[in-house]
């Protein structure tokens, strides 16, 4: 479990999280939603390390501390991220996108002669996870091959590759197309059932997103208006939270 603890973040006079508080189970998926500018980006990048909140703490329960002011326990958390639309390095192979995070984090290096057995194990381990989003005969590609809904395949690969704690997905359908959407949700569903990460979600499409997450949070001016399971979503919102997420959800077709 991940204990968000009282997060603050501004940006000179613009104070975009005030004191969000909450918890992300083991293994839960949980959605962010609300209106553009409250702060559903900002706080996933805190969570992703992208950014340093100026107060409050991120914790998991086992003692290993992700943010705050201080870090304390027995090492970080893993966390893998996927940033809107994928940001995938346009000089690398499929491959070596997926595999950057191993890289980059040193957990495989290349030797100058020839390539190591660890280095190897690496890219396995990357081509394996992107047989897992059906991509693994892509491989060779290079980004601007490939459509949006492959490259976000990509992106959700690279984030899966270090085996994380905590996956985080901003926007993973946004600009795609409603039938490569719903691939790009069922691929985030058979991959949670698979690797079993903790997932938050930030999206705009609450009409994809809801039926997919087990735990809704909704932001309002950096606070935490409400925060419910989807299975007592009607009953538990507050009519503000309600008008917002009519209209962009039907309720009356949900379940």
């Amino acid at each position: 479990m991940f204990v968000l603890d009282a997060i603050h973040k501004s940006y000179g006079q613009n104070h975009v999280l005030r004191g969000v508080s909450c918890t992300i189970g083991e293994g839960e998926i949980v959605g962010i939603a609300g209106p553009s500018g409250a702060g559903k980006s900002v706080l996933l990048k805190i969570l992703g390390n992208v950014e340093q909140p100026d107060r409050g703490t991120i914790r998991q329960v086992n003692g290993r501390q992700i943010k705050g002011e201080s870090l304390e326990g027995e090492g970080l958390a893993s966390v893998g991220f996927l940033f809107q639309e994928s940001a995938l390095f346009d000089s690398l192979s499929v491959l070596e996108n997926v595999a950057f995070p191993l890289i980059d984090a040193g957990k495989y290096h290349r030797s100058e002669a020839e390539e190591s057995v660890e280095y190897e194990q690496g890219m396995q381990k990357a081509y394996d996870v992107l047989e897992a989003v059906g991509l693994g005969h892509a491989y060779k590609k290079h980004p601007g091959q490939l459509s949006g809904g492959m490259r976000r395949r990509v992106g959700i690969a690279r984030a899966l590759v270090c085996s994380p704690d905590l996956v985080l997905l901003d926007d993973p359908t946004g600009g795609l197309d409603p039938v490569a959407a719903r691939v790009i949700m069922d691929l985030i569903a058979e991959l949670h059932q698979r690797y079993k990460p903790s997932v938050v979600i930030v999206s705009h499409d609450l009409r994809r997103m809801l039926p997919s997450v087990e735990r809704l949070l909704v932001l309002f001016d950096g606070s935490i208006s409400a925060d419910t399971s989807i299975d007592c979503l009607e009953d538990s919102i507050s009519p503000r939270v309600r008008s917002f997420l009519s209209t962009r959800y039907d309720f009356s077709r949900a379940g």
